[in-house]
């Protein structure tokens, strides 16, 4: 009997932390992305990520001290016929502050950013940008699990 209902508690308990999952819920997503590559010159690009944080929710930046949610991340080594310039760099500066909760520095954004990379083209046949920013979203009650936002754009011939 005792195992009967420890296992009741279990399959109660599981279906509970699912339901509490925001993915699972068809709640919305923690932010809407969008990419587009802007050529500059024949052969020089830029990659443009616009980010829009839903309402009520922050997305964390590249800087979250350990222990606490999952800092932002991109990673364009899959990509073909480029070369990047530097790094993404954000069109505005993230919040920087003290999570309580977590007890360690944190860095969000709450509203829009854009993000630019520039590279340039080493080879227009095979030039294609491909890769995946991965981020994390929080509002003031809950976490979305860490989340991706997948590229995967064929850059312009230059004219």
């Amino acid at each position: 009997m005792k195992r009967i209902i420890a296992a009741l508690i279990a399959i109660v308990a599981c279906v509970a932390s699912y339901a509490q999952m925001p993915a699972f819920k068809g709640a919305p997503s923690t932010a809407s992305w969008s990419s587009r590559i802007e050529m500059t010159g024949k052969k020089s690009g830029r990659l443009i990520l616009t980010m829009s944080p839903a309402k009520g929710w922050h997305v964390y930046g590249f800087e979250v001290g350990k222990g606490g949610p999952k800092a932002m991340s991109a990673d364009f080594d899959k990509s073909t016929g480029i070369k990047f310039k530097g790094e993404l760099k954000p069109s505005v500066a993230p919040v920087k502050t003290h999570d309580d909760i977590f007890d360690i520095d944190v860095t969000y954004w709450e509203s829009k950013v854009v993000f630019t990379r520039d590279f340039e083209v080493t080879d227009p046949a095979t030039a294609k940008i491909t890769g995946t920013v991965n981020y994390q979203g929080c509002n003031g009650e809950t976490c979305n699990a860490p989340q991706k936002y997948n590229i995967a754009l064929t850059v312009p011939s230059g004219k």
